[in-house]
């Protein structure tokens, strides 16, 4: 899905579509459990590390937030746990990767709920990346990514993406920023 605001500012747009994505996920979850958790980890894509760094603030403040409100808007409440929240970046240690990796490959459980602690092996809500989630991660269950513009390269575009939708069906959502004339362009075509 391509989304793009003109006049609203891309972090607000990034935002609107995790807290969208994320609540329309815990609806389906809801309904259906198990069979709905690969849209349960969001994956958020950036071109650098200065857009990633801003964002995790906001997901760790304004999409927790406001997630827990959204059954106001006709969608379910989701809580986003304490250690709901990692990234794939050049800033983590070699030994931290394998257990981000690790927390990918589980599942959300309806029956593993209250299963609290730092070194639970409880499913990411959200991990934010950037490129270095284009090579050798390979999780099956995600299925739900959002991509902050329209990345320089096509390859890299295509690399990044195809790490959701792998055995089940996956959505990608580039949230296109209306104040670069590459990202329009690409929205417009």
């Amino acid at each position: 899905l391509g989304i793009c605001a003109p006049g609203t500012r891309l972090k607000t747009i990034l935002i609107r579509t995790y807290v969208a994505a994320m609540a329309a996920a815990q609806v389906l979850y809801d309904k259906y459990g198990a069979a709905a958790d690969p849209w349960m980890t969001l994956v958020g894509y950036f071109n650098s590390m200065r857009e990633l760094g801003g964002m995790r603030r906001v997901v760790d403040d304004t999409v927790r937030t406001r997630l827990q409100r959204m059954d106001e808007r006709g969608l379910a409440k989701r809580f986003i746990s304490p250690w709901g929240v990692d990234e794939l970046t050049s800033r983590k240690g070699a030994a931290d990767i394998p257990r981000i990796l690790d927390r990918l490959e589980a599942g959300f459980d309806p029956d593993d709920r209250g299963k609290w602690g730092e070194d639970a092996r409880w499913p990411l809500d959200v991990v934010l990346a950037t490129n270095m989630i284009s090579v050798g991660v390979d999780v099956g269950r995600l299925g739900l990514m959002v991509v902050a513009g329209q990345p320089k390269a096509t390859a890299e575009y295509i690399q990044a993406t195809s790490r959701v939708g792998r055995a089940f069906p996956g959505v990608v959502c580039t949230v296109y920023n209306w104040a670069r004339p590459r990202d329009m362009s690409h929205y417009e075509r």
